[in-house]
């Protein structure tokens, strides 16, 4: 499937081209045999996960454009879980942009292994993850994986539909929730055609699921995949006071949690709270890292309040700040703020946070948060002082929170394991009989 890098242009419109003539080819140009085939009323069923091998232990590829996973310590596809806990064997496929690495291949853990592939262009990933997968698992016996999921809609998506046709596998998608539109007219193409050749979907939140069953009709497995959330043991919902004793000078405190690598975020709470903060009794402490600190408390200088404003570029202890806190302010709409709205929640921390997808599908009853849009000082503003100049509606978001965290997050990890794995290996059973 390596074959043929030099007949494409690499200008992304040309790239698109190629891409989608492989793609339409269907099982023309790709071989191989089929997933074995299922009625509708069987796939209803309890399934029973038998791979075309006849072994009972799923073997499972991940493909993903995530390079954080090269970092990690121990490989985990949530930030949580270690997938080798998960699976019986796990092969996670890392497709990136730049030189190759000195070690492609490396074993993470003793049922886990980690590969990366590279190109020079991002067009160019799936032919990459294709050679590499074809020299790495590909033994006597075939194709080892049993199962391949595509962790995005992008390259990813691309080299796990071409490896499923090829190698006669099931495949899944997972379709991260898209906060704003991919840059690249490429990848913008991909995230619209990609999720209609799988017959296994898997989404991130409730109003995802809605929007994917009404767009992607001819799949009948479509769900939300199940998440870990294990803060409900780290916390107890009890108000501390570890922020108040820590900073005596305050009798209420306002707690950001960011990075300062790009000052966006923590200006817009700076200049949404300088009002609160001309209150002496009001602190806000800042917890991150990034050379952008010194900005910001210049910025705090300029508007008056800069003795009101503390940067931590680490904290003590992330859980005491966030169970201590008067308010918590989350502005950020990446995954790292969502753990630590999660973390707030848990805790039972009267929050104000900006309103995405995941967050008003989790604060499912009023009051247990705040929820504002983005970029709006004046409601972040409007949202603290309510809080702070109520204090019978601050222990009311504090326990309705913290019922939140107890209801809808995930606290057994055995049972979250059991859950994830269920959901992906689902995908086995998926079949053309299901999506007609």
């Amino acid at each position: 499937m390596g074959n043929g890098l030099n007949d494409f242009s690499k200008t992304e419109k040309n790239a698109q081209r190629a891409l989608n003539s492989i793609l339409q080819s269907g099982d023309g140009s790709t071989g191989g045999a089929t997933t074995p085939k299922v009625s509708v009323a069987e796939a209803r069923q309890e399934p029973v996960y038998v791979p075309q091998t006849g072994r009972e232990a799923v073997r499972v590829l991940f493909i993903t454009t995530d390079t954080s996973l090269l970092t990690q310590a121990t490989t985990s596809l949530d930030g949580f879980t270690a997938i080798s806990d998960v699976f019986d064997e796990v092969h996670v496929l890392v497709l990136r942009t730049g030189l190759p690495p000195k070690n492609p291949v490396l074993r993470v853990a003793y049922n886990t292994w980690l590969y990366t592939a590279t190109a020079k262009h991002a067009w160019e990933l799936p032919f990459a993850g294709w050679r590499l997968l074809n020299e790495q698992l590909v033994f006597a016996d075939g194709f080892r994986p049993d199962l391949i999921v595509a962790r995005d809609t992008y390259e990813s998506a691309v080299t796990a539909y071409g490896a499923g046709k090829f190698y006669g596998r099931p495949t899944q998608l997972h379709i991260p929730h898209e906060r704003m539109p991919a840059a690249s007219r490429l990848r913008r193409w991909l995230r619209r055609h990609m999720p209609n050749r799988f017959p296994s979907l898997r989404v991130e939140t409730q109003e995802d699921l809605d929007h994917a069953m009404a767009q992607f009709t001819h799949c009948h497995d479509i769900s939300v995949l199940p998440r870990f959330r294990n803060y409900v043991r780290e916390f107890t919902g009890e108000k501390q006071s570890y922020l108040t004793d820590k900073y005596k000078q305050f009798n209420f405190v306002i707690l950001f949690v960011g990075d300062f690598y790009t000052t966006q975020s923590a200006f817009l709470v700076i200049d949404a709270l300088r009002g609160v903060l001309r209150n002496p009794r009001v602190g806000l402490v800042m917890v991150g890292d990034g050379p952008g600190s010194a900005d910001c408390m210049r910025r705090a200088e300029i508007l008056g309040v800069s003795d009101q404003v503390v940067i931590e570029r680490r904290a003590d202890n992330l859980r005491n700040y966030i169970a201590s806190a008067d308010v918590m302010v989350v502005v950020d709409e990446t995954l790292t703020a969502d753990e630590i709205v999660l973390s707030g929640a848990a805790a039972g921390a009267p929050m104000v946070v900006v309103e995405t997808p995941l967050r008003r599908d989790l604060f499912d009853i009023p009051d247990a948060a705040l929820l504002v849009p983005a970029k709006n000082p004046n409601r972040i503003a409007d949202g603290v002082t309510k809080i702070l100049n109520d204090n019978a509606l601050r222990h009311q978001m504090r326990a309705f929170s913290r019922d939140v965290a107890e209801r809808r997050l995930q606290s057994d990890p055995t049972a979250f394991e059991a859950a994830y794995r269920d959901s992906i290996e689902r995908a086995i059973i998926a079949s053309d009989d299901v999506l007609a």
